[in-house]
């Protein structure tokens, strides 16, 4: 464009509008994408047309909102030379993507601050575009037919191109890459590393107008994939992810300088991750962080292992070994916090400590928005984190999968760690050994949230002998201590585990023992179970319960003869059971035989019932092919006797061979007898009567009763105010508080003698209080009603012949605060003997004169008397001087009040007792200056 045309666009034939096509103006060609159409509409306000420089508004392809261009040209020999454009972007700025787009590379979401603005420079050679706000220097270069994007980014730059460029064109980038590098985008390291970006782009702008061969407009552009080759020495699968904060180096464990952080991004597969390798004795570290898949309404999880060595290297060597593991789990929505959980173990080989207890292991781990399963008897054999204090590689090693480790954690049907918004839970552990006999483990787990809970989990095993190939015994148990003081649980379990067996190891152990009492406000406050084994088969268990397997074993004897057995006993507040039974089988071609006995016993009391049953069976089978019809010829002979009642009843079953028959007798059939237990009977379940009602002092009791027996007698109580209450152990179905109009009353649930099989009934507990004699209106006393989950076996109201359902909250008792004191509004009459004074004499006579000076020295304040008293208050000598003083008091009949001739205490805290150091006066220095009450003029 000549000087000339473009002085006459400029001018405009509207004075507040320049309008000017960038093609047309040379320089300025490569300022087309940025605005639309590539025409610069520019509202002018200011500027010097006359020295080619403009200022104003203009629409730019980028936002809806015009920004503010500051345009200038330069010429030569009559013609455009030059062209720099600044432009202001409105609001905060754009994403460098879509600047980028505008010039035909797609990237992906950049650890890039927005851009403010661009500052464009063209010229014959071709032009820069600068984009303000960026960390550092970035923007395209055009030179010498080659274009590069070049953005500033933590731990490096991000270069893109369409076209390789050779080593001397990158040199010129200012990056430090000294090395030729093919057309894609690419991920520039401090140390001159070049990584690929992720699923690189390229868009082709197409200005040619017209439409494609759908028949929509062809204003776009035309995506064309980058030809990215792998840089030299990377795997092909390398790839730089970028994230909100930093960039993933995928797949490259050489790579990862300062800014290269791990964040949640890119392909959410098994195959990409940050691999770390360090092996360089005496320290050895390997492990990965992935990307691991993520289900709503969790958009990605972070997590990997890393296994360590120090001194010797492996585990069975001598030295340290260790694991670690951990993942974030970051939510879709801004509402949501990411849950974080960890957890580390570190191994000793031999051992620390003496042969008597052998530290062998120590592990800790934590969670933070997420909920960590407590694992019941079952599960402790499996549960990793004990697991890893034995073999810390039980987690995560050199051989295993990182993503299959993970899954195993926070995947599955049942998960070990889920994401809990508010959670928190920590453990701590330990592995040790006893007396170079007894291998065990043991964690400790605190868990917040919706509830509190504290365990104590752990593993303790031995084999006989100890040493040498042959073992003749292997136990192993699992133990299960949880408490939940919130909701009111406590259990104590222990599990035999499936490695365990005796005198052969075809001589499999199995069972589990638990202990589980509910207290407090739960639901089944005073109900507990101990169980061996599990229950009786004909004993209904309570959903609450825990399900136990049969203490036994099951013996292969050659593969011919097996053997097993099993024994359970239980013990709930209203019955106990006993068990067992035994099996020998035996089977060897065309011949089996077997041995069966078992026995059971039930009883239940309050009321008392009892079921017990033996029986005994032993028979024998042949099988024979004869042609096409094979004959089977079993004989068994078996006897069972099975006891119950009251009444009285039973049957005994007897069966030989094919014959079999049942002889009955007594006068009930089994389960139908009258269980129903009397009030004298129910009455003894009840605490003592003392215990049954009672009341209750709370704040501002002062004494209560007198000092010969101190429960029992008159409260002595605060007049400013005085808090007590009701408390019993039988369910009250109507609270009347009396008071001086209508009572105040609560009412409580329906309920019912559960023994006596009686239901419907209520009880009243009326309230009255008199102060000398008058009725306290207890209407104007706060109370708070009470109400507690009482047990079922006892109360339930719902006729269940087995047992209630343990639902429901009695109302058992009240609490009453009496009103606030009433101070009224005035002091009362004030006589004039309420006031103390000392008398002067003579009367209306000062005893002091104006010329009067003081009789001892002026104080001072030396300063170090805190730090001396501190010091000396409390020493040998000191305390001796003080024991003597006491004895001279005592034997002179003076009380000294129990004072103490040591003062540790007081030396401690004088420094807290004094504010500031103190005035002294030297002790016996006085002088008289005058006679008080002496007539002026004597002395």
């Amino acid at each position: 464009m000549h000087e000339s045309d473009l002085r006459k666009a400029l001018e405009g034939e509207v004075a507040e509008l320049r309008v000017l096509t960038l093609r047309d103006l040379g320089p300025a060609d490569g300022a087309v994408p940025l605005f639309p159409g590539g025409t610069l509409q520019l509202a002018h306000d200011d500027g010097d047309v006359a020295g080619l420089r403009v200022r104003g508004r203009a629409p730019i392809a980028i936002g809806s909102e015009p920004a503010y261009v500051r345009a200038e040209f330069g010429c030569a020999d009559g013609e455009v030379s030059g062209t720099a454009l600044a432009i202001t972007l409105p609001g905060t700025g754009v994403c460098v993507s879509e600047v980028a787009r505008l010039y035909g590379y797609e990237l992906p979401e950049l650890p890039a601050p927005p851009v403010t603005g661009l500052t464009f420079r063209g010229d014959a050679a071709g032009f820069t575009l600068a984009l303000d706000g960026l960390a550092g220097d970035g923007g395209i270069l055009d030179r010498d037919g080659a274009q590069v994007l070049v953005v500033p980014v933590p731990g490096g730059h991000v270069l893109a191109t369409r076209t390789d460029l050779t080593a001397h064109q990158v040199s010129n980038l200012g990056v430090p890459v000294a090395v030729a590098l093919p057309a894609g985008v690419w991920l520039a390291l401090p140390d001159g590393t070049v990584v690929p970006v992720s699923a690189p782009r390229t868009v082709v702008p197409d200005h040619s107008g017209g439409t494609d061969g759908l028949g929509r407009p062809r204003t776009a552009a035309t995506r064309v994939p980058y030809a990215q080759h792998p840089y030299p020495g990377l795997s092909p699968r390398t790839r730089a992810v970028p994230t909100a904060d930093g960039f993933v180096v995928l797949n490259a464990p050489k790579f990862g300088g300062p800014g290269v952080s791990f964040i949640p991004g890119g392909p959410l597969d098994g195959y990409h991750g940050i691999e770390v390798v360090y092996d360089k004795s005496p320290l050895s570290v390997k492990g990965a962080l992935q990307v691991q898949p993520a289900q709503s309404p969790y958009r990605a999880v972070v997590g990997g292992l890393l296994t360590f060595a120090f001194g010797g290297g492996a585990p069975g060597s001598r030295g340290l070994y260790g694991m670690g593991t951990g993942a974030v789990v970051f939510p879709q929505d801004a509402g949501t916090r990411p849950s974080f959980f960890a957890f580390a173990s570190l191994g000793a080989e031999p051992g620390l400590g003496i042969p008597a207890f052998r530290l062998t292991g120590v592990a800790a781990g934590f969670g933070w928005n997420s909920h960590l399963r407590t694992p019941g008897l079952g599960d402790l054999t499996t549960f990793p984190f004990l697991q890893a204090l034995h073999d810390p590689s039980a987690i995560g090693g050199d051989d295993t999968n990182p993503v299959a480790i993970l899954n195993t954690l926070i995947g599955g049907p049942s998960p070990w760690i889920t994401p809990r918004q508010g959670g928190l839970w920590m453990t701590a552990g330990l592995a040790f050994t006893v007396g170079e006999l007894i291998d065990g483990t043991a964690m400790a787990v605190l868990q917040t949230g919706t509830d509190l809970t504290i365990g104590l989990l752990g593993t303790a095993g031995t084999s006989f002998p100890k040493a040498g190939d042959k073992k003749y015994a292997r136990i192993e148990a699992g133990l299960q201590l949880v408490i939940k003081p919130n909701s009111g649980e406590l259990t104590v379990g222990t599990s035999l585990n499936p490695s365990s067996y005796l005198i052969d190891e075809d001589c499999k152990l199995r069972g589990g023992v638990g202990l589980t009492l509910w207290y407090g406000n739960h639901p089944n406050r005073g109900d507990f179970v101990f169980s061996a084994g599990g229950y009786h088969e004909s004993y209904h268990a309570p959903a609450h319960y825990p399900r136990l397997p049969r203490i036994g074993f099951d013996w292969s004897l050659g593969g011919k003869v097996t053997v097993s057995g099993n024994a359970y006993f239980a013990l709930t507040p209203r019955a106990a059971m006993a068990g067992g039974s035994l099996d020998v089988r035996y089977a060897s071609g065309i011949i089996k035989a077997w041995c069966t006995a078992k026995v059971d016993a039930l009883i239940e009391w309050k009321p008392f019932y009892i079921d017990v049953g033996l029986s005994l069976s032993i028979g024998v089978e042949g099988s024979v092919k004869v042609l096409f019809v094979r004959i089977t010829v079993r004989i068994e002979v078996g006897v069972s006797l099975r006891i119950w009642g009251p009444p009285t009843g039973g049957e005994a079953r007897v069966k030989v061979w094919f014959v079999s028959f049942t002889i009955n007798f007594g006068h009930a059939a089994r389960g139908q007898g009258d269980k129903t237990l009397d009030w004298p009977g129910t009455r003894a379940m009840l605490p003592e009567p003392g215990a049954r009602a009672r009341l209750r002092p709370g704040d501002g009791l002062i004494s209560e009763g007198t000092p010969d027996n101190p429960h029992q007698g008159d409260w002595l109580v605060k007049a400013s105010g005085f808090t007590f209450g009701t408390d019993t152990q039988v369910p009250l179905s109507r609270i009347e508080l009396e008071a001086t109009g209508n009572d105040v009353v609560f009412a409580g649930p329906g309920f019912g003698i559960h023994p006596m099989r009686v239901t419907g009934l209520t009880t009243v507990q009326r309230i009255r209080v008199t102060l000398e004699g008058e009725t306290v209106d207890l209407a104007r006393w706060k109370a708070t009603p009470q109400y507690t989950a009482l047990p079922p076996q006892l109360w339930d109201d719902t006729g269940d012949p087995e047992h209630g359902s343990g639902q429901e909250r009695h109302l058992t008792g009240v609490t009453l605060t009496s009103p606030d004191v009433d101070y009224g509004h005035s002091t009362g009459y004030i006589g004039e003997d309420t006031f103390k004074f000392d008398p002067v004499y003579p009367q209306g006579k000062v005893p002091i004169k104006a010329t009067d000076v003081p009789l001892t020295p002026a104080p001072t304040r030396p300063g170090g008397v805190v730090g001396r008293i501190a010091g000396t208050v409390d020493t040998a000598a000191a305390c001796a001087a003080r024991t003597k003083v006491h004895s001279l008091m005592g034997a002179l009949g003076l009380d000294t009040g129990g004072a103490k001739a040591e003062l540790p205490g007081y030396a401690h805290g004088v420094t807290g007792y004094f504010t500031a150091e103190p005035l002294l006066v030297p002790a016996g220095t006085t002088r008289a200056t005058s006679t008080p009450n002496a007539p002026e003029g004597d002395n």
